[in-house]
Parts: C-alpha cells; sequence; structure tokens
C-alpha cells in the first residue's frame, strides 16, 4: 500500500466518525479510482487496490454503526417519554434532573430552571396542613422515610405558566429505592411523576368520533377543565341554558347520560397516556395519501391542489424540500391555486412508507405510476421532474407515453455527458457521475454515510457548501433555517425504512438509463442554470438534444438548486399553460 491509499485509508476512518471530512474523502475516492485506472493493466494490485479500500469502507461503516446507534438509542428513548401526557422525571440529590420528558418540562419547568430551589407543598392529609419545602427537601424525606410523597407545586415563576392554579402540578415523589424495584435507574435519587391529566390527546380523539361543532368542542373541554357546567358555559362565552341544551346533544350523540359517564368514557380511552396535539396543516389538506398496489404493496403518494386543477406528477431529487406539500401545504397549496394544479407526487420504493421493492430499471417505476393514475381517474398528467429525479421521470415517461402530456426538466442531471474537468464541480457530480459510474460498489457504501452525515450535522454541510459558491441565489437558500430544518426531517422520513430505497434509487439514476430518450417523443422543456456546478448547462443541452422534441432555456446566472424558487410558474408549464418563464399568473387558469 502507498502512503498515499494509506492517507486515504485514514480519512475513510475519519470521515466514519465526524461528517465534517466528506467533501475531502469524496474528492480522494475519486482521485483514488482515477490514479488506479491509470495504471497499466499489467501492473499489480490495480484490482486490489480497489477491493481492500471497499473492505476498510465496510469496516469503517459498521465502526459509525454501532457509534450512531448509541447516540440514536438515546434520541429515540426520550421521543418516546415525550409523546406521554403524564410528566416523568430523574432527579438528583439536589432537585435537578437528570432526563425529563416534555410533558414536565410544560407544566413545571420554572420548578426545574430553578435547580429544584421552587417551593413545593406537601399535603399532609392526615395532619390536614401543608409544609412547603423546596424539592430537594422532598426528595432527601421521601428517601429517609422510603415513603413515596406527594406534592404540588407552589409559588412558581409564572412567565407563560399558570402553576398556581388547584388542578395543576400535582406530583409524585418516588425514592430511590421504590423507583429501582419499579425499573428506574439507580442513578436518580428520586423519580418525579406528573400526572397531566388535562394535557392529553384522549379529547381530541373523542371530539373527531363524535364528531361535534366547534361550540360544543369548546364547551366540553371547558367542562372537563372546570368541572362545572355553569362555570364552563360562562368561560366558553355561553349561558347556562344554552350550555345545558349543548350537554343534552353531546349526551345524546355520544349515547352517555351523565358527566361521570363522560368523564370514565374520556378516562378510558388510551389516548389519554398521549400527550395533547394539534392537527396539522398535512394532516387538514388530506396531503399523505397510500395505494395499495396490485401486487399487495403499498404506495404512499402526496396530493395537494384543486380537485378540478391539472394533474402533474412530480419526480424530487433526494433532499424533497423543492415544493414542501408537508411541510408548507398552505403555501403550496396557494400558489397550486393560482396555477390551477393537482401536485402528485408518487414515492418510489423502499422511500417514506413505499414498500421496499428492488427495482433493476428506472422503467420498473412506471407500473406503479400507471396504478396511480388509475386510482385517481386520471387520463394523462404533465410530470415535473428535478436534478436527480429526472432520471425516474423519465424513465416513467418513457413506458407511459400515451398518458403523459408534457415533460418539464428543471436542472436534469444527465449521465452520458461526461465534464472535461471534474474537478471543477460540485461533490454530488464527483459522487455519482464520477465515482458512482466508475465504482457502484463504492457508491452504495457511500450515499448511507452522505444521508447519515446531514441528518446529524445540517448546518457543517450547508456551511461547507455556501463557502464554495459565489451565487447570491444559493446563498439565499443555502443560509435560510427553515430549508436546513427540512431537509433533515424529510431525510429522517424518508428513510425511515432504512437507506436501501435511496440507495437503489441512485444507483440507477447514475448507472440504469437502459433505454433510449429520444424514443418518449413528448414535447419537452429542459431549464437549466447557467452557473449550475452539479450537473453543467452542457448536460441540460446534451439531454434536450438526445430528447429530439425538446427545447432548453438557459437561466441565466442561476444555479442547480434554481427549481426552489422557480417551481411555480415550471410546474405550470408541465400542465400545459401557457404562462412566460418566471410568471406566476394572478389569477386561475381555469376559463
Amino acid at each position: 500500500m502507498s502512503d498515499r491509499e494509506r492517507q486515504l485509508t485514514h480519512l475513510v476512518y475519519e470521515a466514519s466518525l465526524g461528517n465534517s471530512l466528506w467533501p475531502e474523502l469524496i474528492l480522494e475516492l475519486t482521485e483514488h479510482l482515477t490514479r488506479v485506472e491509470e495504471r497499466p493493466l499489467t501492473e499489480a494490485g490495480r484490482s486490489g487496490s480497489v477491493e481492500e479500500l471497499e473492505g476498510h469502507f465496510r469496516r469503517a461503516f459498521a465502526i459509525s454503526e454501532q457509534t450512531v446507534s448509541v447516540q440514536e438509542r438515546e434520541e429515540h428513548l426520550q421521543a418516546v417519554v415525550d409523546t406521554f401526557s403524564f410528566g416523568v422525571a430523574l432527579l438528583d440529590d439536589a432537585g435537578m434532573p437528570i432526563m425529563s420528558n416534555l410533558s414536565v418540562r410544560e407544566q413545571i419547568g420554572p420548578l426545574l430552571d430553578a435547580g429544584g430551589k421552587g417551593v413545593l407543598l406537601l399535603a399532609c392529609e392526615e395532619r390536614g396542613e401543608e409544609l412547603r419545602h423546596n424539592l430537594a427537601h422532598w426528595i432527601a424525606e421521601s428517601n429517609r422515610t422510603e415513603t413515596p410523597l406527594r406534592v404540588r407545586a407552589g409559588d412558581l415563576p409564572r412567565a407563560g405558566h399558570d402553576a398556581a392554579r388547584e388542578d395543576r402540578g400535582r406530583m409524585l415523589v418516588l425514592p430511590r429505592r421504590e423507583a429501582v424495584r419499579m425499573g428506574f435507574p439507580a442513578r436518580a435519587a428520586a423519580v418525579l411523576i406528573v400526572p397531566g391529566a388535562g394535557n392529553s390527546d384522549r379529547l381530541r380523539s373523542f371530539l373527531q368520533r363524535m364528531g361535534l361543532s366547534a361550540r360544543k368542542q369548546d364547551l366540553l373541554a371547558a367542562l372537563l377543565s372546570e368541572s362545572d357546567l355553569r362555570r364552563a358555559s360562562q368561560s366558553v362565552g355561553l349561558t347556562y341554558e344554552t350550555g345545558r341544551t349543548y350537554l343534552k346533544k353531546i349526551y345524546d350523540r355520544s349515547g352517555l347520560s351523565s358527566q361521570l359517564e363522560l368523564s370514565q368514557a374520556l378516562a378510558r380511552c388510551p389516548l389519554g397516556l398521549l400527550r395533547e396535539r394539534r392537527l396539522t396543516d398535512e394532516e387538514r389538506f388530506g396531503v399523505r395519501r397510500m395505494l395499495t398496489l396490485p401486487d399487495g404493496r403499498q404506495m404512499e403518494y402526496f396530493i395537494l391542489g384543486p380537485k378540478g386543477g391539472k394533474p402533474v406528477l412530480a419526480f424530487d431529487a433526494m433532499a424533497g424540500v423543492t415544493i414542501d406539500v408537508l411541510g408548507r401545504p398552505a403555501e403550496v397549496l396557494a400558489l397550486l391555486e393560482r396555477i390551477d394544479v393537482r401536485l402528485i407526487v408518487p414515492c418510489r420504493p423502499g422511500v417514506f412508507r413505499s414498500t421496499m421493492k428492488t427495482n433493476k430499471s428506472l422503467r420498473d417505476f412506471a407500473p406503479d405510476v400507471e396504478a396511480l393514475l388509475d386510482a385517481l381517474n386520471i387520463e394523462s398528467a404533465g410530470i415535473f421532474a428535478m436534478s436527480f429525479g429526472v432520471a425516474s421521470g423519465l424513465g416513467v415517461a418513457h413506458e407511459l407515453r400515451g398518458r403523459i402530456s408534457h415533460l418539464v426538466l428543471s436542472a436534469p442531471a444527465y449521465p452520458a455527458y461526461r465534464h472535461p474537468n471534474w474537478r471543477d464541480l460540485d461533490l454530488f457530480y464527483q459522487m455519482g457521475m464520477v465515482l458512482g459510474r466508475k465504482w457502484p460498489g463504492m457508491l452504495r457504501q457511500v450515499i448511507p454515510f452522505l444521508i447519515r452525515s446531514i441528518m446529524q450535522n445540517a448546518d457543517r454541510y450547508f456551511d461547507r457548501y455556501a463557502e464554495r459558491t459565489t451565487s447570491t441565489h444559493d446563498l439565499t437558500l443555502l443560509c435560510s433555517p427553515t430549508v436546513r430544518k427540512r431537509m433533515v426531517e424529510l431525510l429522517a422520513e424518508r428513510t425511515a425504512q432504512g437507506v436501501q430505497g435511496m440507495v437503489e434509487e441512485n444507483v440507477l439514476n447514475i448507472c440504469g438509463w437502459d433505454f433510449r430518450v429520444g424514443d418518449i417523443a413528448r414535447p419537452a422543456e429542459v431549464y437549466h442554470g447557467t452557473l449550475d456546478l452539479v450537473s453543467p448547462l452542457k448536460a441540460g443541452e446534451l439531454l434536450a438534444a438526445d430528447l429530439g422534441n425538446a427545447r432548453l432555456i438557459p437561466m441565466e446566472g442561476l444555479v442547480h438548486y434554481m427549481h426552489s424558487t422557480e417551481w411555480p410558474w415550471q410546474v405550470a408549464r408541465a400542465a400545459g399553460h401557457n404562462c412566460a418563464m418566471g410568471e406566476v399568473p394572478l389569477r386561475s387558469f381555469r376559463q
């Protein structure tokens, strides 16, 4: 092994422990493969060098898996306990939290922020009196007597909290010995339990099931809080008589006959254990849908836009933040209504909640998309595809030629193009179009590393990219906290079943174009930034020429991620609307 190969091996292991070295690693891997390919065929060790490095990569990935699994185990545990409506906190002798869940922080956050020095009241029912001490005192008292103590919060800071209310802040202090018997870790001096009965998701579940009006929902929520119909009615602006009438209608709808039965029905709801959550915009608009395919697999798809709008299939890139129908459905819907488009995003196998299936060709996704069009009673649709999603979009267009009306391709990545100096281009071009094309086995191992590194530290990844660009458009996008946050969230959801789906998708994008794009014969528009360093303008020119019935439109001064801002009018063009470039009309296209 040469010194350069030894340095590259060290770099592989270093990158497995921290994601800051990813750009250097991709560059060095590509350089190494180029040097190996330039060796004479008779030179010993040409193939052995590549195989040896693949072995090091597999071992480094195993190390990374073990390291990350420890971190993720703690994150998963925290996420689980944060869903509980009741609060739980592990405390040390001074009353400081070792670990606490969200319900505790919401209800008695000021107490924990005070380091246990906030005053608590101990309800001593036998003596009919209340003793006032701080949390550290009651932890010591509970451990001294080895008895659980019932306490409630008092005299807490009131910023954002109404902690003095009688129905909040009631808690149980479990001594160490009792907590250990229950299975809590012995490190905790005590365990604090906060019931939090009023903050569970059971009421929301009941209201949805009963289909009550908004005013009846308000009354029922107030009644559970106040326990008195007169006070509950007044608190929501109703007269007592109106409140009685509403309550009777609630009884009739639910089949219950008294407030006691109503309380018991809610208490029996399993969702009483889970924190209250609000209906999200994505749920409200019904964006996420599931379809059972003819072979029994499940395919998830996203759909948004006016029901009578012209249908457009969208094929996104790896991150999926270009048209964020999950995170910003209200904003996206407003734009789709203006261009009169019904946007449909089919999720490829193994991605999001779609069942994993190993496709051997980009064309293999077409039957799934056709089944989706059939289920939605759509005869034909336009296609809007961007970046590395163009490969899947064209594979579908090739197979479903009679059902595709228009093609709009934004910043397409086209493997048939070879750049004369790949060192001048972006990390993704180096990884995919050079390393991946020449070394598919290594690409399969690199992609999981890259996905994980972005999810672990998106800021570092984006900052490194932003340092290299001179484009204002790029900087605005890459420095957006919302874009960074959503990329991590969407990558987490896309890879919830594992990364195999994304690995296979990217390998096919780069190596699996087993069809002639000229056979598609649909009218196509190719929009490409003149400053694109992920897929240069020349790639768009070559793709447009190979398509035949296509028109290339250079986007002067824009870069690869230009579709993040230009998508509304590009989607309109995919729907067949004759709008000008960069124009989003102020009125609907519908005549």
